[in-house]
């Protein structure tokens, strides 16, 4: 108990929220060590934090879109995505997509935009967003149908407002000839809390009962699950080094742009650090173990094709910056991986379920439990 007061000491010397690199991240990781000792023994370390250890879905949806302006990261999952929806889209009258945690909705309209282009746009255009606040999905939707109308785009937008896990088929209003397609933007991680696999399990039988064409999967490109704290410690810390560096590259010292964008990494590394057991929502996987955990529950890896990666080093072109880059990942080209210099960072993949009734082309649904 002296070493730890002693060490977690030093590490407060040596830490500022508003210093280089390094100390910021020293302030970051020695606050997350700091929760994680009182959480252990409670009766012995009294430690208050002014910032939430929780989720905080309103304020990243916010941060997001404050990262969206400075960086490509948001851009290329969003337009990679759509490049892969408009493939599975192509030809379809009807079309559905099914958004877990839609936040602000900043990924549709670009795709709108596309799909109105074609010499045979859809008929008819329904978005099924999921989110935990009924104001902000309520405000989505208004600005969706805003835009497809101004579009002359046949459009609905559905809300389902609660939690990941309490999502059900009857909610998402699946219907017939519809060409359903799934978008999960750094959702299936938070389903791997429970150590045995069956929330995932339960989420992908979820997904697959919509008897979807494609389903899109954005996660960080990162090993933050592993067990020795040493190895999450060392392993976050190369791939959260890389992200304040190109906030800093972003942003002058001190922006209130970068210290907001900064704060949500900030609470991703406190929960990784800090928590255990279903507290850790933060449980980031490579894409190979991301292919075994779908290959598992019966999904197929479709694939990158050169037309996503054309697109996405054109976009990161518009932002002259030379340390980014987006490559093929995988020995089939299964995933497109967007790093900061060495470091990679994000990967979108692109999965369909085998052994299902003709994907994609929906019939018949089980009837609420």
């Amino acid at each position: 108990m002296a070493a730890i007061n002693h060490f977690i000491a030093k590490l407060g010397d040596l830490a500022s929220p508003r210093g280089s690199t390094i100390s910021r991240l020293t302030d970051y990781y020695t606050e997350a060590l700091a929760l994680r000792v009182a959480r252990l023994w409670p009766h012995i370390f009294h430690i208050t934090t002014p910032r939430e250890l929780d989720r905080v879905d309103d304020d990243n949806a916010t941060t997001l879109r404050l990262l969206n302006q400075i960086s490509p990261i948001p851009k290329f999952f969003h337009f990679t995505s759509n490049e892969i929806l408009l493939r599975a889209f192509e030809g379809k009258d009807r079309v559905h997509i099914i958004d877990f945690d839609i936040k602000q909705g900043l990924q549709w309209p670009s795709l709108f935009l596309s799909l109105t282009s074609r010499a045979n746009p859809p008929s008819h255009v329904r978005v099924t967003g999921i989110g935990e606040s009924k104001q902000e999905l309520n405000e989505t939707g208004y600005r969706l149908s805003g835009f497809a109308e101004a579009l002359n785009l046949p459009f609905e937008f559905h809300p389902v407002v609660d939690r990941l896990e309490e999502v059900r088929l009857w909610m998402l209003h699946v219907k017939e000839k519809e060409t359903v397609a799934v978008n999960c933007v750094f959702q299936l991680h938070k389903t791997l809390y429970d150590g045995n696999g069956g929330a995932l399990r339960d989420f992908l039988g979820l997904i697959r009962s919509t008897n979807p064409s494609v389903v899109i999967m954005v996660e960080q490109e990162a090993e933050h699950n592993v067990l020795s704290l040493e190895a999450r410690v060392a392993n976050s810390l190369r791939y959260y080094s890389a992200i304040i560096d190109l906030i800093d590259s972003s942003l002058p010292m001190e922006s209130p742009v970068g210290i907001k964008v900064e704060e949500m990494f900030a609470r991703e590394i406190r929960n990784l650090i800090a928590c255990e057991g279903c507290d850790r929502f933060e449980r980031h996987e490579s894409f190979e173990k991301w292919r075994r955990l779908m290959e598992q529950g019966r999904f197929r890896c479709m694939g990158i094709t050169e037309r996503e990666v054309v697109q996405s080093q054109l976009l990161l072109k518009m932002y002259s910056c030379e340390k980014f880059n987006a490559k093929k990942q995988g020995q089939d080209c299964g995933a497109l991986t967007l790093s900061w210099l060495d470091q990679p960072l994000y990967s979108v993949s692109a999965w369909t379920p085998i052994d299902v009734a003709v994907a994609g082309t929906s019939s018949s649904f089980p009837q609420p439990n």
